[in-house]
């Protein structure tokens, strides 16, 4: 092959090289652009709900006073069923919305066990050495989880030493110092309530549940973990979604049907319901899951108008 040969077949080989460079650099450039591209549209709705939503919870306000009428009439169909008193509190931390029907002391059940509990956590590592026999883990679970009456009058006796009229005392005067001011321990849960009980109210069942909720207990999270393992979800859990979370304490009796949970959806609510002196079991337990659903449909819908709500 002469000279003139040779630099022809170099300068094309030359050639092709430099434009398979152009083509690679220009394919970089543009699948990194590309990339660029679609990184800003997937994050820029996220962006966009995150400020709406911090928008709405800075304005939202949750007016209950639409929900009343629908509760009463609830109530007002089952009473003439079973009759009975009843008594509803519900409050949304977040805004402080409060609805309140019929306020009055009425028997507690084993919704008293909330009680019992906050008063043994105040009073957890002193209990925990001086009965380091016992499984105060286990005695406090059982009693809210499957409500075991056992362990209650149990965990009275221990908080007055030995003394389980003592320890009841001492329940009171938990309720006392906290707010809970007619609430009142006046009998084991084990003993006859024909000549004393325990009474509470909405209200206070209800503020118990903010409390914890908002960590002012001693041992909140702890409580908060066990009223979500309550293995009783017949009335308000009921009334909600199986998918939204609760946490819970029921009490029954004879004539009595209670139930105090915190539900939660975005912003969290409590709801207390307590229906007293009711002649019947099963229509009680379903009115109390109603009330709940419709309280659960109003807050909900509220909510979702809420989350638009743009400054």
């Amino acid at each position: 092959m002469n000279k003139k040969k040779k630099i022809i077949i170099v300068n094309v080989l030359i050639g092709v090289l430099a434009l398979l460079a152009v083509v690679s650099v220009g394919a970089v450039i543009f699948a990194v652009s590309h990339r660029s591209d679609n990184e800003e549209v997937s994050s820029e709705p996220e962006d966009i709900v995150a400020t709406m939503d911090t928008a709405a919870s800075d304005e939202l306000k949750i007016s209950l006073d639409d929900l009343q009428p629908e509760i009463e009439k609830i109530i007002a169909d089952v009473k003439e069923s079973v009759g009975g008193d009843w008594s509803v509190y519900i409050t949304i931390p977040r805004t402080g919305d409060v609805l309140s029907i019929n306020q009055k002391k009425m028997q507690a059940a084993s919704v008293i066990k909330v009680f019992v509990m906050g008063a043994v956590y105040e009073e957890y590592d002193e209990l925990t050495k001086e009965y380091a026999g016992y499984d105060l883990d286990g005695l406090i679970r059982d009693m809210i989880v499957i409500s075991d009456n056992d362990c209650a009058d149990l965990l009275v006796s221990m908080l007055g030493r030995g003394d389980y009229v003592q320890g009841m005392n001492k329940v009171t005067q938990f309720c006392e110092r906290n707010g809970f001011k007619n609430t009142t321990m006046e009998r084991l849960m084990n003993m006859d309530n024909i000549y004393s009980d325990n009474l509470t109210t909405t209200e206070d069942t209800a503020k118990f549940m903010l409390m914890i909720y908002n960590g002012k207990l001693e041992n909140s999270k702890e409580m908060l973990k066990l009223l979500a393992e309550q293995d009783r979800k017949l009335k308000i859990p009921a009334g909600v979604p199986s998918n939204v979370r609760t946490a819970n304490k029921t009490g029954e009796l004879d004539d009595v049907q209670n139930d105090t949970a915190i539900v939660y959806t975005k912003y969290p609510y409590i709801i207390s319901v307590m229906a007293d002196g009711v002649g019947d079991y099963q229509i009680p337990i379903d009115a109390i899951a109603d009330i709940s659903k419709v309280a659960y449909d109003y807050i909900f819908d509220i909510e979702e108008e809420a989350t638009w709500t743009v400054k």
